[in-house]
């Protein structure tokens, strides 16, 4: 089966996944919150504010690359000793070598270069055609950094697995390990160029195929965006309760205050906690690859600016997500204190199982 039929395939398959539990585990719990605090609606997550998140157009994060070639008639004359050159030089000269993928483009200029090395010790030092090669291999390694990003920013697998999602990430999922590894492969071949010519199309085609095969990078975008925007609106109602009128104001427990600790133990600690530990687990790994790829040399400042949105360090979606969580947490340490129903105090060992 060819690279194309398997996405064409895997891009029809696409709506056959679970159910999106993942958004119906947050709106449940931040539903059951408003209720036990009697506050007032919430503003719910609306998908569309994923948009923000959308890849540049591609024409903003495709690199200009000069064309260097050598001719065929050269080679036959005088590289009779290296014929994987002249073969690889043949067919990139031929119709079907001139319409390569971005991505089998960054194999091929590897294997290129490889071929040179190995075809240079067969040539006289005072020839042409050595001196032409070697000028040839220079220049094709100061561009390997261009030619690896417009594999990335040129290929429909990466753009998928960085394509937000309408489903967040689902409830008890298995990690899609292979995906975030070859995220991580790709950011390790571009980041040791060119001192290091990347793998061959053969080598490459599966870790760009992994990418594709993902939904869980898209869902991965959702669910943060999704789980910030929804604890922050859980932090609201828990903070202005407790600012206007405290659940327990003696600091001794209340009927309400017990039943809020109750939604604590059974819907945050019990349901949604778990499901941020999972998110968190994944988006670390995530986090890390998407920063070391927009330190790789050449990077287009279009994509550069989209990573760091998505990764960085500060103002990204990944931070927002930490501060939303750490808020989160803070807000009902305060709540369930007042009330001496935290974990530790003696109010908490009363919590309904």
């Amino acid at each position: 089966m060819t690279r194309l039929t398997l996405l064409l395939c895997l891009l029809a398959l696409a709506g056959c996944g679970p159910a999106n539990d993942g958004l119906a585990l947050q709106s449940d719990y931040l539903q059951r919150l408003q209720r036990s605090l009697d506050a007032s609606d919430f503003v719910a997550f609306d998908s569309r504010d994923i948009s923000q998140y959308r890849l540049p157009p591609r024409r903003q994060r495709i690199v200009q690359i000069a064309e260097l070639r050598i001719g065929l008639l050269d080679l036959v004359i005088d590289a009779r000793r290296c014929p994987h050159l002249q073969q690889l030089i043949s067919q990139r000269n031929s119709s079907l070598g001139k319409q390569l993928m971005p991505s089998q483009r960054l194999g091929y200029e590897g294997d290129l270069l490889r071929a040179i090395d190995a075809c240079l010790p067969y040539l006289e030092d005072d020839s042409s055609l050595k001196t032409t090669l070697q000028q040839l291999a220079s220049e094709k390694r100061q561009q390997l950094s261009a030619v690896f990003w417009n594999a990335l920013n040129g290929s429909p697998e990466f753009e998928h697995y960085l394509r937000f999602a309408d489903q967040a990430l689902p409830v008890d999922t298995q990690e899609d390990s292979a995906a975030l590894d070859a995220l991580q492969r790709l950011a390790s071949i571009g980041a040791a160029l060119p001192a290091q010519l990347p793998p061959s199309a053969e080598q490459l085609e599966p870790l760009f195929f992994a990418l594709y095969a993902s939904e869980q990078g898209g869902q991965l975008i959702t669910s943060l965006a999704s789980l910030r925007h929804n604890l922050d609106a859980g932090s609201d109602l828990l903070e202005q309760r407790q600012q206007n009128r405290p659940l327990c104001p003696l600091g001794q427990a209340t009927p309400r205050g017990r039943i809020l600790q109750n939604i604590f133990v059974k819907f945050y600690a019990g349901g949604l906690q778990p499901y941020l530990a999972q998110v968190d687990q994944r988006g670390q790994q995530w986090q890390a690859a998407l920063l070391q790829l927009q330190r790789i040399e050449g990077i287009p400042d279009a994509t550069r600016e989209y990573l760091l949105r998505l990764a960085g360090e500060q103002d990204s979606l990944w931070r927002d997500f930490q501060a939303a969580t750490a808020r989160h947490v803070k807000a009902w340490q305060n709540v369930l204190n007042s009330c001496g129903l935290a974990p530790g105090q003696a109010g908490w060992n009363s919590a309904e199982p």
